[in-house]
């Protein structure tokens, strides 16, 4: 028995000792060898049984790191060749997945890497030239294919002098992007729709006519010159071209056209296109803070555009985002005032409302010299609760007639999608009337029974009041019918606010 127990353990240190230590296939250690062909697996997306080789002066084991999609069989051998059969399963994850085989022998390893690609769902570029530069710069995997997943995350596009004439679905394919060279290419048109974020584009040397860049309040780095055809450039209202936005001699640039009420005249806008990424312009603006419910048991904080590096008020795309959401068990939202105010005119506002029961939002004017609440008046041009899902109202407020004691003046409409899409709210008050109006269409007028006496509990209209956009959260009117916090985060967007006045 002890002569049989001392020749096992000399066989085993005689195996040791002849296949020693070694990283990769085709390497040897005294006596032993191991090779592995292939010496890596790389495959689609589909399922695929790989046979791999193995040629030994030893016996060996193998295994896969990652058993939940690759198996082998068999799991071992002796010296001698053997093939051995690499089941891999289909890839359903949408993402590139590697893993490694582990083939072992004594004290020594080979790693044999195991890659599997995701299903290729290819990008349609028609034009060669284009197609060519983005393959160079992004077919990561190299399988000469652009597809959808590596499109997705491309930010820069460097495409001069290619001889290209057609960049077509570029905001579709490239929604994400920053940076466009273009230069130097054969292009009549450029379709930059879809695309709000690029803040570099030069475009220069090419054969286009017109370019409409008046989404892109983003862009901080213009170049069309060398365009001989190019006449009109159509911009973002408010643009003011500096040194880096170069444009041919003959081109002019075009602004919007902005629809003014007859017999008025544009005093002040705010098109949140300034400040292309950021917060509200606080030369524009003044926030209003806290809590307490704010005379309507509201449940929200207000908070001066950002709380703990959250941004509750955005200016992005040319668009003001509100956003009310739950930060450290409360839910922080934005009361923001203009720095301006005005006695009469014709005020207005795009806006998308909020969708979810708890919202409040509003668009409302209250007086620069108050001293008390409701003798100076209120003017309330759009205000929506959530549980009244796409009801709209206008209402004024003053002593002789406030919701406190029913009688306030108020009308509603239902307007199908506010909460959906974008709507005109506007307000026309005049010394005789107070009119509001969606998309065009009166809502609401306001002309007190003793008009002509000025009676101040009935008209406290005659002094300036100020612009005011919020977005509350519970209260005796937004939370009448309880509220849900799974809408929340809620998003208030604002496209433009304009002042008017004869």
């Amino acid at each position: 028995m002890k002569l049989r127990i001392l020749y096992i353990a000399a066989m085993l240190l005689f195996l040791s000792c002849a296949c020693n230590e070694a990283d990769n296939g085709g390497q040897t250690g005294g006596t032993g060898k191991v090779t592995v062909t292939p010496e890596s697996i790389k495959v689609g997306n589909d399922a695929a049984d790989v046979v791999l080789t193995v040629a030994a002066e030893c016996d060996w084991g193998i295994y896969a790191e990652d058993k939940t999609w690759v198996s082998v069989s068999p799991s071992g051998g002796v010296a001698g060749t053997t093939d051995v059969t690499v089941s891999i399963a289909e890839n359903r994850t949408g993402d590139l997945r590697q893993t490694s085989l582990t083939l072992r022998y004594g004290s020594s390893k080979i790693n044999v890497p195991v890659v599997q690609n995701y299903e290729i769902h290819e990008v349609e570029i028609s034009d060669p030239g284009f197609k060519a530069c983005l393959l160079e710069a992004y077919d990561v995997d190299g399988d000469g294919i652009l597809s959808t997943k590596e499109a997705e995350v491309i930010t820069r596009i460097e495409a001069a002098g290619r001889g290209i004439k057609d960049m077509s679905g570029l905001g579709e394919l490239f929604p994400g992007l920053t940076y466009l060279d273009c230069s130097g290419n054969k292009l009549t048109g450029l379709d930059l729709s879809g695309i709000m974020k690029l803040e570099y584009l030069d475009c220069s040397g090419n054969e286009l006519s017109t370019l409409d860049i008046m989404h892109l309040v983003g862009l901080n780095t213009f170049d069309a010159t060398d365009n001989p055809s190019l006449k009109e450039i159509f911009v973002w209202t408010g643009f003011k071209p500096g040194d880096s936005f170069k444009k041919p001699e003959t081109a002019q640039w075009v602004y919007p056209d902005i629809p003014t009420p007859a017999g008025y005249k544009l005093v002040w806008q705010d098109e949140f296109n300034e400040t292309a990424a950021g917060l509200p312009n606080t030369a524009d603006w003044w926030y209003e803070k806290g809590a307490g419910g704010w005379g309507n048991n509201e449940l929200q904080d207000y908070v001066a555009g950002t709380y703990n590096g959250h941004k509750i008020a955005e200016v992005a795309g040319g668009i003001l985002t509100i956003t009310a959401q739950k930060i450290d068990g409360k839910v922080r939202s934005v009361r923001m005032n203009t720095t301006k105010s005005w006695t009469y005119g014709y005020f207005e506002a795009r806006l998308k409302l909020p969708k979810g029961k708890g919202t409040w939002p509003a668009f409302w004017m209250m007086p620069k010299n108050f001293t008390g609440w409701p003798k100076d008046g209120e003017i309330d041009i759009m205000e929506h609760v959530g549980y009244h899902q796409d009801f709209v109202s206008s209402s004024i407020h003053c002593t002789a007639y406030v919701h406190s004691n029913g009688t306030q003046k108020t009308k509603e409409r239902y307007l199908k999608g506010a909460t959906d899409e974008f709507h005109v709210y506007a307000l026309e008050w005049t010394p005789e009337y107070i009119k509001s109006y969606v998309d065009g269409e009166q809502l609401f007028y306001y002309k007190p029974e003793d008009y002509g006496k000025r009676n101040y509990d009935t008209w406290p209209f005659d002094n300036p009041f100020y612009l005011k956009l919020n977005l509350a959260w519970g209260g005796n009117w937004g939370g009448a019918q309880g509220i849900d916090e799974t809408c929340l985060p809620a998003t208030y967007e604002i496209d433009y606010v304009r002042v008017f006045q004869k």
